[in-house]
């Protein structure tokens, strides 16, 4: 075995080795992308405050960091106080309730699905019991535990992940150079300038992508908001917001917007009864026209001419990345498979299947 092809096998394992760790340790990298990616977002913050002078010296840029991480955060309060007036309408909603009939509602249910139930000789056990065993189960002592156990860990699982976030995000931020420094320092000095292209290129793309998201996000909040408004719709700027949000996840997202407009809207209503249908076809025509606007102009003009990869490519990836890391890896395929197809072309160019992917990058 000579020295190339023991060096080949050596860049193979290594490069199966960084994979593996990149997965295992995959909540980590999440935190990081969505730190560099927040680091692009506030970048203008940090360039306008530096230019900013007192006394003839310019501000720090730490001061520039803060206020982009204030910004962040103020954008996500206002959105959690959005959802306020929803919560207290479904509240009202709630406590317009009559607990009698409910009662009296859900007991005929039972009596009929007992009834029937004999009448077949589904099961030794009525549904009506089967129903009260599961409800003693849940608010049980072990049920109540559990329950209380998964929300302290989901709790502390988000203060984690955010506090995470924002702590990387504001060195990325005060630190210009900080994430570019950090991959020079890990790269041999044989291929410093072959990872500087990478950054270069790397930058280029990842910010286009970037700049295309808040332009898809703005797009179809701004369509669902004002279709919503037009058909009478409540809740229409929070339920514009949510689908431009939802829309960050690709394919399922829209659908699950979707779903959530319907079922809010259904749910929130308090005009005329005889009009609650039309309300719900008005929604839902709403939501299809987004959709329709955004999957034949906007997707195509972010996802494939902005990333230079083909439609079909890119649903490829999304469907694997989905697979593997559920909704955030859907969320992430796309900068991470451009992030690949940069290094591959630097580190693996001509193997034709690198070339191949990877013509199309500048």
């Amino acid at each position: 075995m000579n020295n190339s092809t023991t060096r080949t096998i050596l860049q193979v394992l290594g490069v199966l080795l960084g994979l593996y760790a990149l997965f295992f340790f995959r909540e980590i990298v999440g935190y990081l992308l969505i730190s560099v990616a927040l680091s692009f977002a506030g970048r203008p913050i940090v360039n306008l405050i530096s230019k900013v002078k007192i006394k003839g010296h310019n501000l720090p840029s730490y001061v520039g960091a803060v206020l982009a991480l204030l910004c962040f955060i103020t954008l996500g309060s206002f959105v959690i106080a959005m959802f306020g007036p929803l919560v207290s309408s479904e509240a009202r909603a709630l406590n317009s309730l009559d607990p009698q009939q409910i009662t009296a509602t859900v007991n005929e249910w039972m009596s009929q699905a007992d009834a029937l139930s004999s009448k077949l000789n589904l099961s030794d056990q009525t549904p009506t019991g089967f129903l009260t065993n599961q409800i003693q189960s849940i608010i049980g002592l072990d049920g109540v535990g559990s329950i209380f156990s998964g929300l302290f860990g989901f709790l502390g699982s988000a203060f984690v992940a955010v506090f995470s976030i924002l702590f990387m995000t504001f060195f990325f931020l005060k630190d210009g150079n900080l994430f570019h420094n950090m991959i020079v320092t890990l790269t041999p000095n044989s291929q410093v300038e072959k990872m500087e292209h990478v950054m270069v290129s790397s930058s280029f793309l990842l910010t286009r992508y970037f700049s295309g998201l808040i332009i898809q996000v703005t797009i179809v909040t701004v369509m669902v908001s004002s279709g919503l408004a037009i058909v009478g719709s409540e809740h229409a700027l929070l339920l514009g917001f949510i689908a431009g949000i939802f829309n960050l996840i690709p394919y399922l997202g829209p659908l699950a917007s979707t779903a959530l407009g319907l079922l809010i809207v259904a749910t929130t209503y308090t005009g005329d009864p005889s009009g609650w249908g039309l309300q719900i076809l008005y929604t839902a025509i709403v939501y299809v026209v987004a959709q329709l606007v955004d999957n034949f102009f906007t997707q195509p003009f972010i996802f494939s001419n902005r990333v230079m990869a083909h439609p079909l490519e890119i649903f490829i990836v999304i469907s694997m990345a989905g697979l593997l890391g559920g909704v955030s890896g859907m969320v992430l395929a796309i900068p991470g498979y451009t992030l690949i197809r940069i290094v591959a072309r630097e580190f693996l160019s001509g193997f034709k299947f690198i070339d191949a992917l990877t013509e199309n990058i500048k």
